[in-house]
């Protein structure tokens, strides 16, 4: 089970930045200023348009880029409770790849299906997946560490996708309607419990996005601008349910622009039939999925389903920054001591320069002992 070298849509659209992988992109862009240049442009446009072998049309990379730089200045905008104010270079990446992969889908999906087939036939390693079937770029995943930032990432490529439906040559590659309107039947953000439902409608708020309850507003548009309705996996059922709120499927259609958020989570029984609900949903329209677990839970899943799922996330993992790329760029995660509430500064800046000492000691016991360490598999400390 190697999730990494199932990756094939992910290495077709390093392919298309002349990059043998993301290694090689990594190491010329995580040194790059962050931020505009005089021109609006991204400095990691500037590094990625003078690469040799490009397969991007320059203008349309040029375009790509403005309109990823649009978006940044927006969030920075609209951000208060955590101020915004550039792209990381791997926040970046997987937005211009959703870009290059979206404007591609919806200018001529036959031309890119395709381009994929001869990709995965040309792989070495791709033995045990399946061709692309037309039907599997009707979804967009992202395995993204916890707290690099994918919240972002979700509430920007909603508005990316609303733009390539509504400026795409080819709008049914995103959702198939018998009268052509330009337009889902709801957008839908699935989550597996309410704790972490309520913190995306804070984001979306906090974001600017239009955003509320499935199971207070129920389906559908409201006026000119889509609101998200989220709700969790639990809620969403075949039929009517006996107690609690339940949410019949069948009443939101499959015409559905339909965003999960770590919807693999439960047994494995719940996480499939989780699984074949969103599906379902989104069976005409399309599905956005966001993990930073993916190959933890394909990893506990029988021989059959992993076999399945390797194929699935295969073909639709945009980009792979799990937490292994995280940690190596020296990143940790946020925290909140929770006993320190109440207690004065002053004591707040004993317990850092406290934590401060401590992983001075252990980075220095870890240089001092390396031979040791390394016989245990222990990683230098990280803050």
């Amino acid at each position: 089970m190697n999730l990494e070298r199932s990756l094939v849509l992910n290495r077709f659209l390093d392919s298309l930045l002349a990059a043998s992988g993301f290694d090689e992109l990594r190491s010329s862009l995580r040194e790059q200023e962050e931020g505009p240049d005089a021109e609006g442009h991204s400095r990691f446009y500037r590094v990625l348009d003078g690469r040799s072998g490009l397969r991007v049309d320059h203008d349309r990379l040029r375009d790509y880029d403005l309109r990823i730089m649009e978006y940044e200045a927006e969030l920075a905008k609209n951000r208060r409770s955590e101020p915004f104010r550039a792209w990381k270079y791997f926040q970046y990446l997987p937005l211009l790849y959703a870009e290059i992969l979206l404007d591609r889908l919806t200018e001529d999906p036959e031309r890119l299906l395709r381009e994929l087939n001869a990709f995965v036939a040309r792989q070495p390693h791709s033995v045990g997946i399946a061709a692309f079937e037309a039907d599997d770029l009707r979804r967009m995943a992202f395995f993204m560490a916890t707290g690099s930032g994918k919240t972002l990432l979700l509430h920007v490529n909603i508005r990316q996708v609303l733009h390539y439906l509504r400026f795409g040559s080819h709008p049914e590659a995103l959702v198939r309607r018998a009268d052509g309107r330009r337009e889902f039947d709801n957008i839908l953000l699935i989550t597996p419990g309410e704790g972490l439902s309520e913190q995306h409608l804070a984001e979306l708020e906090d974001s600017g996005v239009n955003a509320g309850r499935l199971e207070r507003w129920g389906g559908g548009r409201s006026g000119f601008e889509p609101r998200v309705l989220v709700t969790e996996n639990s809620k969403l059922t075949e039929g009517p349910a006996g107690e609690g709120v339940s949410i019949p499927i069948t009443e939101l259609g499959d015409r559905n622009l339909v965003i999960v958020d770590e919807g693999h989570k439960g047994t494995g029984s719940e996480a499939r039939t989780w699984k074949s609900r969103q599906e379902a949903l989104s069976r005409n329209g399309f599905l956005l999925e966001y993990s930073a677990t993916f190959e933890q839970a394909i990893g506990a899943a029988s021989r059959r389903i992993q076999e399945e799922l390797l194929s699935t996330y295969g073909k639709s993992i945009v980009f792979d920054y799990s937490y292994r790329y995280f940690y190596q760029d020296g990143h940790g995660k946020a925290f909140r001591v929770l006993n320190l509430k109440r207690a004065d500064a002053e004591r707040a800046h004993d317990l850092m320069v406290g934590g401060l000492l401590v992983f001075y000691q252990q980075v220095r016991l870890h240089a001092e002992n390396q031979a040791a360490a390394r016989e245990y598999n222990i990683e230098k400390p990280l803050w």
